[in-house]
């Protein structure tokens, strides 16, 4: 059996990144894939990201907000099966669990299991006024999964980050390792094996973090971590250290923003721990344990393709060409002589089982009143608008792209559109009800756009008398038979009507600003995303909407368009060939330095600096950042 870890960095960019789900799986080629930082919320999950043909998931994300930021942890662990249902495969776990404090689950057993870890808790010292809702909080952000495959229970781990001056986040961290140490230290007293997983966050030792400081290995967590081991009479074995005891240079994450991977600037924070006896009778005996019997080989996977940077250079005039792949390297370990276990299924708590990720059926109610709204919503919304936005009409919750033109929300459309935008003579025989799509098949969505449009209300809403065909069309589509005899506008008469619209407009926003309006999105959106497609375009939308130009006059327009782009261009090439030339050149290579800011809260805040563009590297290594450092200005004497 081969178990993987992997700090995925966001889950659904490596899906995208491999093209599917199932792809990402298979290129890690692994009974058990445990992924860390998935950055998923319980709203993201859907089948692209959690289900795949012969693998089970079991999934933990935040409930919470970490440092102000959501769907910042998460993890995922992924079994591979032949069956789901009904198999005696180690692989397919027999129980599972998130979190580890047991307050997420319901069940008596897990109410003890909570209450047990209360109590010893409060037995650590600096802990004793830990009470349930810390326990809670713990669990809130998704840092943990645990499946009990029978031979041995798994726990996938994310370990927080706390930086040293964070008193908040490294209490937290201490909370979080503590609690741990204590339920790993239950399952091993009733004769568990434990295998432990993850980005702990932690590297143990100096051998695991490049150029090292000298008080590196009295950090209280790496002094925690070093305890559970073997080599200090702990329970647990680091296991790709003991098979490797003497390698240096082996991480396993390295930070983007300064370039750490070019120079292999990097430590090993991704493990891979095991304790408890091993399957044999004699298990008793020396050297008899779930290590020294079972584990057959572990390594970190270095070549595994984690971008597609073939070619290119990962590290250039100080800027880091962003790998589609995660920061951290894979790991693996590979067990063997593992029986078949009884025949059981997959637990409750698989994503197989969560109703929200595959969605609700649809009833037969939503057909009639879909269709009923529709009618509604294309008198209520002014021609002149579709045919600038070029889109269809969709619900607030739903993501249709088209051309690059914003999108026109119509979900809760105000119920007191003025008359002008709503009247006959403001809507085309060719561009009516064909530019409306779908709308959002959920009965609620439905019921808020009927509440939202105020249908029943005649005084606002301006209903038409002759019905419009019903075509599909663009801003230069075919016009019907009965277009060329109808009486055409002149030109007064457009631009009276162009002032009604944007005097309506006006007069919609200043009711919306005195409270007259209960609900409905304000016009004014609409009137700038108007604004800002003249912005860009250099043309104003509504003139277009009633002096529409030929198409000559449209391909001269993306002419003149392309040229001011160009002129552009080269302007700014200009100013780039300028600026580089009042860059200093830093000591160490003599090579343009790079601009950067002071981000760290303090007296030099915002400040701008020039430093060696080069990526970090070892110290020893000259082709590395040399750590050239000025300020870009000096501070005058009043300003200190």
């Amino acid at each position: 059996m081969k178990v993987v870890t992997y700090n995925v960095n966001g889950l659904r960019q490596r899906v995208s990144q491999h093209g599917s789900l199932l792809k990402l799986l298979n290129s890690l080629d692994a009974d058990i894939i445990c992924f860390q930082e998935t950055k998923l919320q319980k709203q993201d999950l859907s089948v692209d990201v959690t289900m795949a043909e012969g693998y089970e998931a079991f999934v933990s994300c935040t409930r919470t907000s970490c440092k102000g930021r959501l769907g910042y942890s998460g993890v995922a662990t992924f079994c591979r099966v032949r069956s789901a249902f009904s198999t005696n495969e180690v692989a397919l776990p027999v129980t599972a669990e998130e979190g580890f404090t047991g307050l997420f689950e319901s069940s008596d057993r897990q109410e003890i299991v909570a209450r047990d870890l209360i109590e010893k808790i409060m037995e650590v010292e600096g802990l004793e006024d830990t009470t349930k809702e810390d326990l809670l909080k713990v669990d809130s952000e998704g840092r943990c999964i645990i499946t009990d495959h029978g031979h041995f229970v798994l726990f996938n781990l994310y370990g927080p980050r706390a930086d040293s001056d964070d008193k908040d986040r490294t209490h937290f961290k201490f909370l979080f390792y503590k609690l741990l140490q204590r339920r790993w230290e239950s399952l091993l007293t009733q004769g568990k094996r434990v295998v432990v997983v993850g980005d702990l966050n932690i590297a143990p030792a100096a051998i695991d973090r490049c150029d090292a400081e000298p008080e590196f290995d009295k950090n209280m967590f790496r002094t925690w971590l070093r305890s559970l081991l073997r080599e200090c009479s702990g329970p647990f074995v680091d296991v790709f250290r003991s098979k490797h005891p003497s390698r240096e240079g082996a991480y396993t994450c390295f930070s983007s923003r300064i370039g750490a991977e070019v120079f292999n600037y990097g430590s090993r924070i991704d493990h891979i721990l095991t304790a408890g006896p091993c399957l044999h009778q004699n298990h008793g005996l020396e050297k008899h344990n779930l290590f020294d019997c079972h584990v057959d080989g572990s390594d970190i996977m270095i070549e595994f393709l984690r971008g597609s940077s073939v070619g290119k250079a990962k590290w250039h005039g100080g800027r880091s060409i962003k790998l589609e792949g995660s920061d951290h390297i894979p790991v693996y370990m590979i067990l063997n002589d593992l029986p078949n276990l009884p025949v059981h299924s997959t637990p409750p708590l698989a994503v197989r089982y969560i109703p929200e990720v595959r969605g609700w059926q649809q009833t037969i109610v939503h057909i009639p009143m879909k269709h009923e709204l529709t009618e509604h919503i294309q008198h209520a919304i002014p021609w002149c608008l579709l045919f600038a936005y070029d889109i269809v009409l969709v619900d607030e919750t739903r993501e249709v792209p088209f051309l690059g033109k914003k999108r026109l929300h119509v979900a809760n459309t105000p119920s007191v559109l003025p008359d002008i935008l709503t009247g006959d003579n403001l809507v085309s025989e060719n561009c009516g009800e064909g530019l409306v799509g779908s709308l959002d098949n959920s009965v609620e969505s439905n019921r808020s756009i009927a509440s939202g449009l105020d249908i029943d209300n005649g005084s606002h809403l301006h209903k038409m008398n002759s019905s419009v065909k019903k075509i599909r069309c663009a801003a230069y589509s075919q016009l019907t038979l009965r277009s060329y005899f109808q009486k055409q506008k002149s030109n007064s008469d457009c631009e009276v009507d162009k002032k009604n619209v944007e005097g309506s407009l006006d007069s919609y926003d200043y009711e919306k600003k005195s409270g007259d309006l209960s609900y409905g999105t304000e016009i004014t959106a609409v009137k700038s995303s108007l604004d800002d497609i003249e912005d860009h375009c250099g043309v104003n939308v509504l003139d277009e909407c009633f002096h529409p130009h030929d198409q000559t006059d449209t391909f001269s327009c993306c002419s003149s368009i392309a040229e001011n782009k160009n002129i552009a261009l080269l302007e700014w090439k200009r100013i780039q060939q300028k600026m580089k030339s009042s860059i200093p050149l830093c000591k160490g290579h003599g090579e343009p330095c790079v601009a950067r800011s002071v981000r760290k809260e303090g007296p030099n805040n915002g400040r701008r600096f020039y430093s060696c563009a080069r990526a970090q590297g070892p110290a020893a290594n000259p082709e590395a950042n040399c750590g050239h450092f000025e300020w870009a200005t000096k501070r005058s004497r009043g300003k200190r």
